[in-house]
């Protein structure tokens, strides 16, 4: 209530920016000081730091399938040699290659939202989606026998993505296991 009277006043005053951003220096010196607000910061920085460039790097190599001047058929870079009788195979294979690079993108950054949301039973579920597109694309590249250099580099990177996943879980759940019996203890 103290909170909306100061705020009526700002704005009688025409100042309810200035208190705005006051309340929110305020906020932003106090959350670190909270294990909730440590954990609210790290679930961003995973977020942005790691899940958001994934999933640039997912769509960047759903490019790759994409015709342009050097490779009218797409595959540029993507190994296919001049094997004739593979050509035909490694060019019908163009539309599921780029739907499966595009579906891993998306769902880095469905996995970044609801990172920050917290929907531990979804991010489950898109991690699953993630690792079941990503074995997927390996077996279909391999099969086609197309390069999968540009994949080695990736699954190390899912490795990482899915131990920091499991820590901040592990640390959400030491977070509000604390909270939960602080609120007992009321």
């Amino acid at each position: 209530m103290a909170m909306e009277a100061e705020f009526e006043a700002a704005v009688e005053d025409r100042r309810p920016f200035l208190f705005a951003l006051g309340c929110l220096f305020a906020a932003w010196r106090e959350i670190g000081k909270h294990s909730e607000g440590r954990l609210i910061l790290a679930n961003y920085a995973l977020a942005l730091g790691l899940l958001i460039p994934m999933a640039a790097l997912q769509f960047q190599q759903a490019v790759r399938f994409l015709p342009s001047a050097e490779s009218p058929f797409g595959l540029q870079g993507a190994g296919a040699g001049p094997n004739l009788y593979l050509i035909w195979s490694q060019n019908s294979a163009i539309p599921i290659l780029l739907i499966t690079w595009l579906l891993l993108g998306m769902a880095h950054l469905c996995l970044a939202w609801l990172l920050v949301e917290g929907d531990w039973p979804r991010i489950v579920k898109c991690g699953t989606l993630i690792g079941a597109a990503m074995i997927t694309l390996t077996l279909f590249m391999s099969v086609l026998m197309l390069d999968l250099s540009p994949l080695r580099a990736q699954v190390a990177e899912l490795a990482i993505e899915l131990a920091a996943v499991v820590s901040i879980s592990r640390w959400h759940i030491r977070v509000f296991a604390d909270v939960s019996r602080e609120m007992r203890a009321r």
